[in-house]
Parts: C-alpha cells; sequence; structure tokens
C-alpha cells in the first residue's frame, strides 16, 4: 500500500501550489491557526515553510489546502522526516476533522506509520479513515480499497481480515482477483476453525481456474483433493497404521480384490517418483484388482524412510512392465472432525525404484 500511495497525486499538484503563493502568503498573516514548525532538515526551506502556512490557514478552501498538503507529504517524505509529518498531519486532521481529503491524510499516516514499524497504529489509521470518511478516488485509485486490502493483508484479527475481503468482493470486484480473495478467505477460516466455510470458500476459489497463488504452484489440485476427502464417508481410513498395512498386506496375500479396493482412498493415486501429484493423469481410475497374482510378495516392514506422517511399503511381482509398486500410506489431516484426523489412510502407489 503505502509506497504506492505515496505516488498517487499527479506531480502537477506541487506546481499549482507554488506557483498560487505570491498571491496567497499575504493573506495568511489572518490566520486564525499558528503554523506548525518545519522540521529541522526542511526549516531553511522558504517554499516549503509556506506551503505549511496555506496548509494551516483557516481561510483557504480544502481543495488549496489538499494542494500543499500533498506536496509538504511528498517533500516530508523525501527528507525522511516520517514521525515529523505524522504528527503535523495529526494536528492537521484535529483542527479540520470534517475535512474531504482526510482519508488521504489518514492514508498518508498509515504509510508513515507502517515504514516506522508500528503496524497496530497504521491499521488504527486505517479503519478510522473507512469509519470517518467517505472514498476519494485519486487517478484510478480508490482510497478505501487500498485500506481495506491492506487490512485484510496486514491483521492478525481473522474475522477483520474475512469483513474487508467480503467487503472488496462487493464494492470493487473488478479490482480484485476474485480466485485469490476466496482463497485468501479459507485461510482465514481455517484459523477460525470454521470449517464448511472454508470449504465453501474453496468452492469459489475452483470457480477460478486461471488464478495463480504465488509459491504454490498445485494448490488447485490439492484443493479438489481435500474437497472429494471432505464430501466422502471416509470409510477406508484406519486409526492404526499397523492395522491398515496388515489389512493390505492380508489382500494382497489372498488375492481378494474386494478388500483391496474397499481400502483405497477416495482420491487414490498411481504415478512414478517423478511426476507431481497435479498430474490428471495420476488420478484416472484404475482397477488393481486387474494386477494381482499369487506372485506377489512384500518386505515384512515398512522402508526406512517412511516417518510418523507418511509410510512406503516395497511390494514386487504386480503384472505389470514395472513389478516394483512402493504402496503409499499417510497421515489424514483433517481438524474438521477430530474422530477422523491423525487417522491412516492407502493413499496411493508410486511405481518403480525409489529415485
Amino acid at each position: 500500500m503505502p509506497c504506492q500511495l505515496s505516488k498517487m497525486m499527479p506531480d502537477m499538484a506541487a506546481n499549482r501550489a507554488l506557483a498560487a503563493l505570491p498571491i496567497l502568503f499575504s493573506a495568511l498573516l489572518g490566520s486564525c491557526f499558528s503554523e506548525d514548525r518545519a522540521p529541522a532538515s526542511l526549516s531553511k526551506d522558504e517554499s516549503f515553510i509556506e506551503l505549511l502556512a496555506i496548509a494551516r490557514n483557516s481561510r483557504e478552501d480544502s481543495a488549496m489546502r489538499f494542494v500543499a498538503l500533498e506536496t509538504i507529504i511528498i517533500r516530508a517524505r523525501g527528507a525522511g522526516e516520517i514521525a515529523w509529518l505524522n504528527r503535523y498531519l495529526g494536528n492537521f486532521l484535529s483542527s479540520y476533522p470534517e475535512d474531504p481529503y482526510g482519508a488521504y491524510y489518514l492514508t498518508a499516516m498509515a504509510e508513515g506509520a507502517l515504514e516506522s514499524g508500528s503496524k497496530e497504529l497504521a491499521l488504527d489509521y486505517l479503519r478510522r479513515l473507512l469509519k470517518n470518511y467517505p472514498d476519494l478516488g485519486i487517478g484510478d485509485k480508490s482510497i478505501h480499497f487500498l485500506a481495506m486490502n491492506e487490512i485484510a493483508r496486514r491483521t492478525d484479527n481473522p474475522r477483520e481480515a474475512i469483513l474487508m475481503r467480503m467487503r472488496m468482493q462487493q464494492r470493487y470486484p473488478s479490482r480484485i482477483d476474485l480466485g485469490r480473495n476466496h482463497f485468501a478467505m479459507a485461510d482465514e477460516y481455517r484459523k477460525l476453525g470454521e470449517w464448511e466455510a472454508m470449504y465453501r470458500s474453496y468452492e469459489n476459489f475452483l470457480k477460478y481456474p486461471d488464478t495463480v497463488i504465488p509459491g504454490k504452484p498445485d494448490v488447485a489440485s490439492q484443493i479438489k483433493a481435500a474437497l472429494t476427502f471432505h464430501r466422502s464417508d471416509k470409510s477406508w481410513t484406519m486409526e492404526k497404521l499397523d492395522n491398515l498395512v496388515g489389512t493390505i498386506k492380508y489382500a494382497l496375500k489372498t488375492q481378494n480384490k474386494v478388500l483391496l479396493s474397499r481400502y483405497k482412498a477416495a482420491d487414490f493415486f498411481l504415478m512414478n517418483w517423478s511426476q507431481e501429484a497435479s498430474d490428471s493423469v495420476t488420478h484416472i481410475p484404475i482397477h488393481l484388482e486387474s494386477f494381482l497374482t499369487s506372485s506377489i510378495t512384500y518386505r515384512d516392514k515398512l522402508e526406512e524412510f517412511s516417518n510418523s506422517h507418511e509410510a512406503y511399503l516395497w511390494t514386487t511381482g504386480w503384472t505389470w512392465r514395472i513389478p516394483t509398486w512402493y504402496l503409499y500410506f499417510r497421515r489424514i489431516d483433517y481438524p474438521a472432525d477430530p474422530e477422523i484426523n491423525g487417522r491412516w489412510e492407502w493413499a496411493g502407489i508410486y511405481f518403480g525404484e525409489r529415485l
């Protein structure tokens, strides 16, 4: 937010303010407000002093004060006088609480607070902006939209973030990536433990297949898998890994096709070690029963690279051109249902020797 906010006003604002100085300066002596002192780094800059006078002149209309103040903001920020600028703008809004450009000044104050490392203070300025001042369109920017977006990104309160994202979606749908917005809301619902709302947001996210989530190239396939699991009866899961592995071993030993099919996960995959789970061919339904033979063997113990969340069982002898299959088991991450969360499922198969 803040870095772009300081660039929202056209450069001509400063020129207009400076051009007006010779005409206006003589009238400033009658101002009912005393001029704020300039910061030390700008105290000898006469044009800056004159801009301060214009900004605090009660006889000037808000538009002219805005021209002067926008220039003051740019000059003070350029000089690194962030603390001074926030004090100055705070004093100004105390004097002119109903100034129609108050939203812009509070935005500048929020930017200064963020640059100073005061996130909560910046958020307070943005909340005050939304509550007390009408929206301002500066160029092609909306001050309210920028404020909502910043609050949604920075707040530690999931409910506030959700509210801001809902309002952006309602008021500014053309300004946001709706897919990313639904994805972000799902994450906030997850923090709250509101699982049904989270899954609804994921469903809405999938309505925008072109959406890209930075750093998460497989997110769409992961969400589809999560939704498939959520909607399923989860009857293939078992509380203990040893029991599940033992059941699959028994099905292989006895060539029990029904038992083998029953304990496949709803989103069961088959792929080689170099494939990605997002590859659509990994989830093409295949009848494992047709590959069963009496010559299938398996190791007594799980592979040493198994851990508390994933487990692998080496098998061989399948009737296929790649005889070695690693059966893959994983612990279920499903906090929406404590009775299911932490159980185990047979999630898929990796073909060939591990790379």
